[in-house]
């Protein structure tokens, strides 16, 4: 079980962490090249040129000394990296707890949810496609073409369909990471090891583990936080060190679908 969920979260990996479990689902059927993990990171303001407290002040007439420039340029350099570099600030104690416990509140206050969303595997390797939800424990990926996967939860399995190669792989759906995010509570903090909770203006970012060993591997949460908490991407990170990123857009809340919509096919033969 260990090597079939790992290899399930290194090609699932989408739809609330739930495409998590997407990219690896799609390593599992399909052979993808992989390569150099994408980051999430946040990106940060341009850096402005410092103050030279060195340069005096108009009317000035005081002796000053003399300036080597070369030295000032130098400082001025250092002084502009330094504030690139900066980037979200890590949360701990109090702040982390609040944060993960919002982060609960969201994936609890939903019920349907559907949007478009972008996949990039670790080759740059690109697909599209749409996602629903229905929680607890209900969830579809209908990848466009020509991608042949489609990717559905029926609250106990999750199934990997490939129309190509007529192939239909099913997991319990426990076993995957949509049960962090499908089951009927919650509860980040109980159910993973928080690895690092993030901050920048406006966005949230949630870097998370299997508590128990079972998968290995690394999901990471981004999060839009103004107006309102949205889920905006999530990076899928394998034992390789290798990522699959899924980007959102277009959320909304879910529509009613028919009862066997979230089923997945028995088989690929027409007379089955």
């Amino acid at each position: 079980m260990r090597l079939r969920t790992a290899g399930l979260c290194s090609s699932l990996s989408l739809a609330l962490c739930l495409s998590a479990g997407l990219a690896l689902a799609e390593d599992s059927t399909t052979t993808v090249p992989k390569a150099p993990a994408t980051t999430g990171a946040i990106p940060t303001p341009e850096a402005q040129d410092p103050y030279d407290a060195a340069v005096p002040e108009p009317g000035d007439t005081s002796a000053s000394p003399e300036v080597d420039q070369g030295a000032a340029d130098e400082g001025a350099g250092w002084d502009a990296a330094v504030e690139a570099a900066a980037g979200p600030t890590p949360l701990i104690g109090e702040q982390q707890a609040a944060a993960v416990q919002r982060i609960n509140d969201y994936f609890n206050g939903i019920t349907n949810l559907q949007g478009n969303f972008e996949q990039v595997d670790a080759n740059n390797k690109r697909a599209t496609g749409r996602f629903y939800v229905q929680r607890p424990g209900k969830l579809r990926f209908d990848y466009a073409p020509p991608s042949a996967l489609r990717v559905v939860a029926d609250g106990a399995f999750l199934a990997i369909e490939d129309s190509d190669l007529k192939t239909i792989e099913k997991y319990p759906l426990a076993s995957t990471p949509f049960r962090l995010l499908l089951g009927e509570g919650v509860d980040l903090a109980r159910d993973a090891r928080i690895v690092g909770v993030e901050s920048d203006e406006g966005l949230l970012g949630v870097a998370l583990e299997d508590k128990k060993g079972d998968a290995a591997g690394q999901i990471k949460l981004y999060f839009d936080t103004e107006p309102e908490m949205t889920l905006k991407q999530w990076v899928i990170t394998d034992a390789q060190g290798l990522a699959t990123t899924v980007t959102v857009n277009d959320v909304v809340p879910g529509r009613k679908v028919a009862a066997d919509f979230f089923n997945a096919k028995v088989s690929f033969s027409p007379f089955r």
